[in-house]
This record gives C-alpha cells, structure tokens and sequence, in this order.
C-alpha cells in the first residue's frame, strides 16, 4: 500500500513497509527538517507584518521646497521631481527620501530644458528636524540657449506654395530668439498640418534636429519638409439609398470633383452635409489604395435621422403667461427631401395652430419653398380677433441676410374696443429680412441684429387697402471691462384706406416685456371713446439697458424704455423703468425684470404698480 503526505510544500511518496530501514530513517528525518523550516518561516512572517505595522504607524513626513522659479517653470520642475511625487506615499522610507534626493538635481535640470535653461545650477539639501525631513532645492536657472542657425527650407511639389513659403518665413522662432522646444514643437506641427491642409497628406519631416551647445548656450535648428505629392479629389461617391442621389449632391457645392484633396474640403463636405437635417451620421474615408495619378476617390456613407420627432412644453412669460405647447418635425417625407412641421401653443390670452410644408429648391442650403397655414386666436381686454392666413413664400439666404418674398390671404374676425365685430379679408404680398451678428460666447458684448417686413394690399380682392412696414433694430456696445450697453428700437408705419375694415394682427401696439416694460402687453396706443386701447397706424419705441456680469452665469441690469403707438400724432410718450437679473444659460438668456411705468395719464406711480416681466431669449 502506498500513499501521499504533504509536509508544508514538501510532497513525500513513501515506499512500501518491507523497505531499507535507512531510507525509512532518512524519510523521518526529511519531515521533521521540513516540519521546523515551515514554522520557521510562519514565525518570520510575523515578525515582518509587526514591523511594517510599526513602520506604517509612524510615517515619515516630508516637505519639498522648490526656490528661484516660477510660473510654468516651476511647474515643469514639480513635475519632474521624483521626490515630489512620492512625498504622500505611505511606503515612503528614509532610505528612499535619501535615494531620491541624490536624482533630484538631475531632474530639476532636465525640467527646465525645455524653456531652453541647459545651465541650471541646483543647490540641494535634504535635513532631520524634529523627525520631519525638509528637502530643499534652490535653482539658479542660468541664461537661456540662444538659436544660432535656422535651418527651414521646403521640398517637394509643394515647396513653392506661396502659403508654406509664408508660413515659413513667419517661424516664430528666428536666430537670435531663446530657445522654447515647445514653442518649436507647436510650429513645427503647424507646418505640417497647413500642408496637409493645401492636399499634400504625404507631407513628412525628413529632418528635425535640434543640437545643443551647452558650453556656448547656443543651438542650431535644422528643419527640412517634404510635401510629396499634391493630392487630388477625383469622385464622390453616395452611400445611400432613401433620398435622390441628385439632390444629395445638390449639398455638394463648395467641394467637387477636381478640387483639392484636404482635410478642410472633406470637413466642408461633413458640416454641409450634417446642416441637411436628413443624416445622423456622415462618414468620409479617403481611398488612396484606388488613388491613380494622385487622384483620390472618397467614399460618403449617409445613415439616415429620425423621421419623425415630437416634442411637449410648458411654459411662462409675462406676455401671453402661462402656457403648454406642442411641437411636431418630419424630416423627410419623400425622397426629394421635402420637410414640414406644426406647432399648437395654448393660453388664457393668445392660442395658436400652424403648420408649414418646406420644399427645397435649387442650392438646398440656401433656398427653399414654404407654405404656412395658421390659426391664432388673440383675447386682450380691450379688443379680440380670430384669424385664419394661408401664406406662400419663397426663402432664400442673400449676402448673409435671410429673406423672404411672400403672397398670402388672411381672413381675420376682430371687434376693437366697443365697436361691433368685423369680418376681414386681405390678399397680400410683402417681403422681409433679418441679419444678426453677435461675438461667441453666452455673454456677447459686441452683437447687433436688424429686421425688416414690407407688405401691401393693393385692395382688388381686400376689404382695404394697405402699405404696413416694421423695423425692429438692437446693438450691444461693450462697457468698461464686464458690462455691455444695450440700444435697441422699433418702427412701425402704415398707410390704410379703411382703418375700420383694418384687423388687430396689422395695428401696432406698445407695452410688454419686449416692448415698453412697466406696461402690460398691448395696452399703449390709440383709445377710443370708452378708453378701450385699440392700436395704431404708427408705433415707435426705444430702449437703453445696462448690463453687467457678477458671477460666470448672472447678470444685473438696469433699463429705461420709452414709446408709444398712435394713429398721426405722437401726443404722449409713456416711460417705463426698472432692473433685472439674467441668468445665461447654455441655450439661452432668461430674464426677470422689475419695472415701473414712469409716465401714466391719470395717476401718479406707486409700488403697487411694479410690473414683473419674465422671458426668455436666444442671444439676440
């Protein structure tokens, strides 16, 4: 019989009873040695464990003083230091401090070469005090290496590019300059990012060397490039099967085939592609293995969006208060890319129903058609109007305005103050455009916009005949280091035949928060005999506000706004005043505002007429 036994790690096999009695001997003697090597090493286990849990229990401290830099210097050389690093490490021991120390001068060298310090001159001391170690270092940083020799010359197809010649000449660091090898590293990729930019993608460095002479504090840069070949667009090719293939390319207009082949053409082909509204993703990949001739061909696959996107809202602002809205967005009902949308916004005061069906038509990303049919149903205390306007227009994008030349029918239902109630029909045709500005940024302190509508009713088919314009114009004018003035105005003017057969959605009314604040919405202008406000022929406001920025995302403001609407004259010009608070958020301004009507007719202001304004608006 014969068995296993385990002694510690030691395996034994042992031999059957009827064996030499040494070797039984010899087999004893083997387990007990094994026996007390096994409690040896349990024992000096614990002795260790009970040393580093002395060790650990008093654990050395360290402060590391760095002297003599600053700034990014400084950084570099605490990023360098090795001893730095590991002064919170709970391993950390003398023995270490001290083998840490001796590389110390070593690295703080080698931290400031870059900025071109190659003499640095390092006094170190490492001391016990009170059981705490104090490493100190004081750095002499030395002269700065001076270029002595610029050696950057072009080669290639290329070489004779007049932007890479500029390029060159403009390298920002010339003989005679410090030397900064960050400073070179950024240029150096610059040249090479604005070739591959002019379509040479085979552009490469064939020499880039940097020699030091430590002893002289000198250094000579030696910089060679080599376009290679210049690079070609010779196809786009589609990947896509759920629009036109014609009218995709209808988006291809800046970039064709033919034109040079570089990364800011295909990232034009991607933003022009991606404004469409019809792909969620836009993918471009070169194919130079196809390339002949310098000549590539580059593939576009397309995956199409979301057809349909629904979208539900509620809502508060001074004008029309509380109110739920509902919005609805195909993005792509046929294969020529025709689009529409519909909008229902419901209020105690104002409700609205439209919907609009877009066509695009020649450049796609500039012009396009559109037919609007919409409902509004308008209730204000001195005056109520239901209408109904089918509108066609076509919109295009000229000289960075977006315009719009337009033809539409309204009927409109309307009663204005105590007058009976009038049924209306007009057929008109108009125009109008808008231009905005505006500095980056959530807080621009540079902006203007402008906005223009014309329309006329030559009266053939309208209950009168009419000439209306409104201008709205705003500029935002920078002011000491964080605030911002703020002008803005409006115009109205309109020529009627018939004022009675005149609906309430072309007069013009004064008053709410985008107009005089301190004054509810639509309650200045013209009043009949039972002083019921029932608008005007003319209308004209102005605004001047103060803003300024307390905090990354507030602002505080303070405003005076003036205007009036009326039909010849402007007799009385109402004043309304106030501040206010902006909080700028990522998508937008709100804005809260306290004012006062400065200026009313029969009474003198008092703090319960304070008006509370609230809003919300998108940079301009």
């Amino acid at each position: 019989m014969t068995g296993i036994r385990s002694a510690g790690n030691l395996r034994v096999k042992l031999l059957p009873s009827g064996g030499n009695a040494g070797i039984r001997l010899l087999l004893v003697c083997l387990l007990f040695a094994a026996g007390q090597l096994q409690a040896q090493a349990a024992e000096e286990k614990t002795t260790a464990e009970h040393a580093g849990e002395s060790v650990n229990a008093g654990k050395v401290q360290l402060v590391v003083e760095i002297s003599g830099l600053e700034g990014a210097l400084l950084e570099n050389a605490q990023a360098y230091l090795g001893l730095l690093q590991k002064k919170d490490d709970p391993n950390l021991t003398e023995q270490w401090i001290k083998h840490l120390h001796e590389k110390a001068v070593e690295e703080i060298r080698q931290a400031l070469q870059p900025f071109g310090y190659y003499n640095a001159r390092v006094e170190a001391s490492l001391e016990n005090s009170a059981g705490k170690w104090i490493a100190s270092y004081v750095v002499h940083p030395g002269p700065r290496v001076v270029v002595s020799r610029l050696d950057l010359k072009w080669s290639g197809e290329g070489a004779e590019e007049p932007a890479l010649q500029r390029a060159a000449e403009n390298f920002p660091l010339k003989k005679g300059d410090a030397l900064d090898h960050e400073v070179y590293e950024k240029a150096k990729a610059a040249l090479l990012e604005l070739a591959d930019t002019l379509g040479y993608p085979d552009v490469e460095a064939k020499t880039a060397r940097i020699v030091v002479h430590p002893q002289a504090n000198l250094a000579d840069i030696t910089l060679h490039l080599d376009t290679g070949h210049k690079y070609f667009i010779s196809e786009i090719r589609l990947h896509q099967d759920f629009l036109e293939p014609d009218f995709v390319r209808r988006y291809l207009v800046d970039v064709k085939p033919g034109d040079t082949y570089s990364q800011e053409n295909l990232l034009e082909i991607q933003k022009d592609l991606i404004a469409a509204g019809y792909f969620s993703l836009v993918d471009i990949k070169p194919k130079f293995r196809e390339a002949q001739e310098y000549r590539v061909p580059v593939d576009v696959t397309l995956e199409p969006v979301k057809r349909q996107r629904y979208s539900f809202g509620i809502g508060y602002d001074t004008d029309i208060q509380v109110n739920l809205s509902m919005r609805w967005k195909h993005r792509r009902i046929n294969r020529l890319g025709h689009k529409a949308d519909a909008l229902v916004k419901l209020s105690l005061v104002e409700n609205l129903v439209q919907a609009n069906y877009w066509v695009p038509i020649r450049d796609p990303r500039t012009t396009k058609l559109g037919f609007t049919a919409r409902l509004l149903s308008e209730v204000l205390d001195d005056s109520k109007s239901d209408s109904l306007t089918l509108e066609a227009g076509y919109y295009f994008i000229w000289n960075k305005w977006t315009a719009r030349l337009y033809t539409g029918f309204k009927y409109e239902r309307f009663t204005a103050g105590a007058a009976d109630s009038v049924d209306a029909r007009f057929l008109s045709f108009g125009g109008r455009a808008e231009r905005a500005y505006f500095e980056e940024g959530n807080y621009p302190r540079r902006a203007w916009s402008l906005f223009a509508d014309l329309r006329v009713s030559p009266g053939l088919v309208s209950s009168t005949d009419y000439v209306r314009t409104h201008i709205r114009g705003k500029v935002y004018l920078p002011v000491f280091q964080e605030g911002r003035l703020i002008l803005a105005s409006e115009l109205g003017l309109a020529a009627v035949g018939d004022y009675e057969q005149y609906p309430n959605s072309l007069r013009f009314f004064a008053g709410g928060d985008s107009s005089v604040r301190g004054y509810d919405w639509k309650t200045l202008g013209p009043e009949d005999e039972e002083g019921d406000v029932v608008g005007g022929r003319q209308m004209v406001t102005a605004s001047i506000e103060y803003n300024h920025k307390v905090a990354e995302q507030w602002v505080a403001a303070g405003f005076v706004d003036a205007g009036n609407a009326f039909d010849d004259r402007l007799d009385d010009v109402y004043f309304g005043a106030g501040v206010g608070v902006r909080w700028l958020s990522p998508v937008g301004t709100v804005r809260l505002d306290f004012a006062w009507p400065v200026h009313q007719k029969d009474k003198s202001t008092e703090f319960s007429d304070l008006h509370l304004h609230f809003g919300f608006e998108v940079l301009l």
